[in-house]
């Protein structure tokens, strides 16, 4: 609990002094924020780095204007890349230009925290000015440099410098070492947050915190890694810790990891051994000083070796695959890579993970050059063994008419190298960039690749592109006109369908036969029968009357040909008997349009919508439709409904109130049936006679009888003895009589 409190009070104090009003020498300051792909990862179904630009957003508003403050991201612009840090807002920025540029960041990339720390120091002046870097990150050192080592020696090379961490949701204990041992390295301090309020409590105490008193005790964590900047060693060590001028050993652990120790000021030597191997490590007159923390990571050092071997041996066609043989130390984290020669080591064109066989098979970049063939070791990134490389300039052809009509789907020949996952034959226009494409095929498919041509007329290039970026073949293509001919009645009733002959050019996806209004834009449409299954087209005329245009549309977006049709008013009739029993069925005689989807016989209350109804039958059922009227009482309409949403005949009919009578006996032993003799409207579907217990709400029940059977219905008594009561029920949803019945004991 002290170290806990120490800790703290040491952020308020430290991070205090970063944030609040000071004058020019306090020194400038530089915000960094990880952008790793890791930040895309959720905390209470929300991304981390939305909640940091959330809370960052906050904390901006509410620091002083007169605080010169610069922001700093890195792995936001590319995957895969260490030397992707960028400065996105120079130091003396206003607060609105670094939200700004706060709410932009969108996480891509790895973790190069020393070398951005390093910038952002460079960037400060640390070497003559006094400064201080914030670094806002959710996990470990993904590249080169060990950020303990470099955190220590801009410290030592500083005027006075410091960096202050808050680890985001770190929960490894690794990562949260590498963490604290960069804060501690330069006198900064770490804090963890592991949501949205922690990290905005994080940030924000630092800024109305007043300093609070701290123990003159200093606090040491001794760590050991398998070579710098490697993989932490969390178990199996003995730690020696004497005073460098001599005198008793200060601390002595053996079977540990990570040693944590409250410990005097003063100079020591510090000495680890892993006695299961024999490795050890030293660091010699280690300073530590009164109230601080500081961690001091020892490496354990021994020879990793690697090789690598290409199959073809020396070169290939860019973009094309190529075994890679090794030999390494096989650590976890160990990669092959195909990078740019003089790149960093962590930098890479392709890779895969040694563990994942031998050999491995990459991808050679698209663009010829030559390359290195790369072993890297995971932790820490270092090329154990190196290798050029040439890739050779691709090689393709294309086959294909010199013509085509608008819209045609054309077959193209092609050979090219062997496909990889964005290679593709195209067509696009011949001034176009050579990353721009129309419609495509992936090469992968195989030969021949099927392009539809452009809708519109003119000269085209046709082109193999191999991994999205690099033209390795052209040929040129002339698109004309497309012709197509519609051929329909000229006049209609509104609703019929009709058939439309047609003719046109091969069909492609969106190529459709429609009606719709003669000045509607031409991607616009009513009903519609796809091309592609042949002439003729079936379409159902709009239900209102007036002039139409049935069209041929290509693409869905070009209108071929076109033709006029007339559309006149459809007539129907409906005829029943005026008056009718709640929830009795009529039989509904009708006269109308050949009948289309959507057409019904329905019910409903007279002020509906026309799209509003109680109960309906499909019209292509004949006539006489047969049609159940509500159970309510009332006045409504018989309705003739085309396509679902137009009335085209209508009859008024009263529904009056249903009544129904039962009689049996007065008491029944439990479980018996008994005969219900009743009398009560026509039955319907949920028509029935129920046994409920006095208390159940009226359409409840525990046993029934259909009366759709005639009378008597038989019923079945409850299992229990008592007060029941004898229901009839109408469609499920009316009570219309009821009936008192006693269940005596079973006999």
């Amino acid at each position: 609990m002290i170290r806990k409190l120490y800790i703290f009070a040491a952020f308020i104090f430290s991070a205090a002094v970063f944030w609040s009003p000071a004058s020019a020498e306090d020194g400038d300051s530089i915000l960094i924020i990880d952008a790793s792909g890791s930040m895309w990862g959720q905390i209470d179904e929300k991304a981390k780095i939305s909640i940091a630009k959330e809370v960052l957003g906050d904390l901006l508003k509410d620091l002083p204007a007169d605080r010169r403050l610069g922001l700093m991201t890195y792995g936001h612009r590319r995957e895969g890349d260490c030397a992707d840090i960028e400065m996105l807002t120079p130091v003396g920025s206003d607060r609105t230009a670094i939200a700004a540029a706060v709410s932009k960041i969108s996480p891509k990339g790895k973790t190069p925290m020393a070398d951005s720390i390093k910038k952002a120091a460079e960037q400060l002046g640390y070497t003559e000015n006094k400064a201080s870097v914030i670094l806002v990150s959710d996990g470990i050192e993904t590249c080169e440099p060990d950020p303990c080592g470099v955190a220590a020696a801009l410290e030592k090379a500083g005027a006075d410098f410091t960096v202050h961490v808050v680890g985001f949701d770190v929960a490894e204990e690794n990562a949260q070492a590498q963490l604290r041992c960069l804060a501690e390295n330069t006198g900064g301090v770490f804090v963890s947050a592991s949501n949205a309020a922690e990290l905005g409590e994080a940030l924000e105490s630092t800024v109305v915190a007043a300093p609070e008193a701290v123990e003159t005790e200093a606090t040491v964590y001794l760590r050991a890694t398998e070579l710098e900047g490697g993989v932490l060693i969390e178990e199996g060590l003995t730690w020696t810790v004497t005073p460098s001028a001599g005198g008793d050993t200060v601390i002595s652990e053996e079977n540990a990891g990570v040693v944590e120790s409250v410990i005097e000021p003063g100079e020591y030597d510090i000495a680890v051994v892993r006695p299961s191997d024999g490795l050890k490590g030293e660091a010699k007159g280690v300073v530590i000083k009164p109230n601080a923390a500081k961690t001091v990571t020892v490496a354990l050092v021994f020879p990793v070796e690697a090789t690598v071997r290409a199959e073809p041996s020396a070169s290939a066609m860019a973009g094309t695959n190529i075994k890679i043989h090794f030999t390494g130390p096989e650590r976890r984290g160990d990669y092959i890579s195909i990078a740019e020669k003089g790149s960093t080591d962590g930098a890479a064109k392709a890779y895969n993970y040694a563990s994942k066989g031998n050999p491995v098979e990459l991808r050679l970049p698209v663009e010829p050059g030559v390359y290195e063939i790369r072993y890297v070791l995971g932790r820490p990134i270092r090329v154990l063994a190196r290798a050029d490389f040439e890739a050779a300039p691709a090689t393709a052809t294309l086959s294909a008419p010199d013509t085509a009509i608008a819209g045609e789907e054309v077959s193209i020949e092609f050979t090219g190298p062997p496909a990889g996952s964005s290679d593709y034959v195209t067509i696009t226009k011949p001034d176009d960039p050579d990353n721009k494409y129309m419609s495509y095929a992936y090469t992968r498919n195989g030969s021949p690749a099927t392009i539809r041509m452009p809708l519109e007329p003119g000269d085209y290039e046709i082109r193999f592109v191999q991994g999205g970026k690099s033209v390795l073949a052209r040929h040129t293509i002339t698109v004309t006109e497309g012709a197509a001919a519609v051929s329909a009645k000229d006049t209609a009733v509104a609703g019929e369908t009709v058939s439309v002959e047609f003719t046109g050019p091969a069909a492609g996806s969106g190529d459709w036969i429609t009606v719709t209004a003669p000045d509607a834009p031409e991607s616009k449409y009513n009903d519609y029968a796809y091309a592609r299954n042949g002439s003729p087209a079936e379409i159902r005329m709009p239900l209102e009357p007036g002039e139409y245009e049935i069209r041929y549309v290509q693409g869905g977006k070009k209108v071929i040909a076109r033709r006029m049709i007339t559309v006149e008013a459809a007539s129907a009739s409906v005829s029943t008997k005026a008056t009718a029993v709640a929830g009795e069925t009529l039989a509904i005689e009708f006269e109308g349009p050949p009948a289309g989807s959507g057409d019904y016989i329905i019910v409903a209350t007279p002020d509906a919508p026309a799209k509003k109804y109680l109960n309906y039958a499909y019209v292509k059922g004949g006539s006489p439709a047969q049609l159940r009227m509500p159970l309510d009482a009332g006045d409504y309409e018989v309705r003739y409904l085309q396509g679902g949403g137009k009335i085209i005949a209508r009859q008024t009919v009263q529904v009056t109130p249903a009544s129904a009578t039962m009689s049996a006996p007065a008491s029944a032993p439990a479980k018996s049936v008994v005969s219900v003799e009743f009398t009560g409207p026509p039955p319907g579907a949920g028509d029935y006679i129920v046994v409920s217990s006095t208390d159940q709400p009226d359409l409840k029940y525990i046993t029934y009888g259909y009366v759709k059977g005639g009378s008597p219905a038989k019923v079945r008594m409850p299992n229990d003895p008592g007060d029941y009561e004898l229901r009839y029920i109408q469609g499920g949803k009316k009570l219309l009589a009821r009936r008192a019945v006693k269940v005596t004991a079973a006999e």
